[in-house]
């Protein structure tokens, strides 16, 4: 039987502690000082009704999202970027 090589997805990396503690110390100052300037944080989900993310665009636009049904049989997508979950 052949041994897995764990090997991380290609666009993916891991942040280990050595670069993860400096990473959220700038993070955290950059959000401070936006903060200070009136930056109000704001998250979307990640998931989307396709119809959303679909739109008014055509056929291309179905090959930037993963598309599938949830257990509630919703047609539903990842979304890729955050524009149209912003203007929702």
């Amino acid at each position: 039987m052949a041994r897995i090589q764990p090997k991380i997805l290609k666009g993916f990396r891991d942040y280990l502690p050595e670069v993860m503690v400096p990473r959220t110390r700038l993070l955290r100052r950059i959000s401070e000082v936006f903060e200070r300037y009136g930056f109000e944080p704001l998250d979307t989900p990640s998931i989307e009704y396709s119809e959303i993310l679909l739109g008014k665009a055509g056929p291309e636009a179905e090959k930037l999202f993963y598309r599938f049904n949830d257990q509630g049989g919703r047609d539903v997508a990842l979304r890729y970027e955050l524009t149209i979950s912003l203007a929702r």
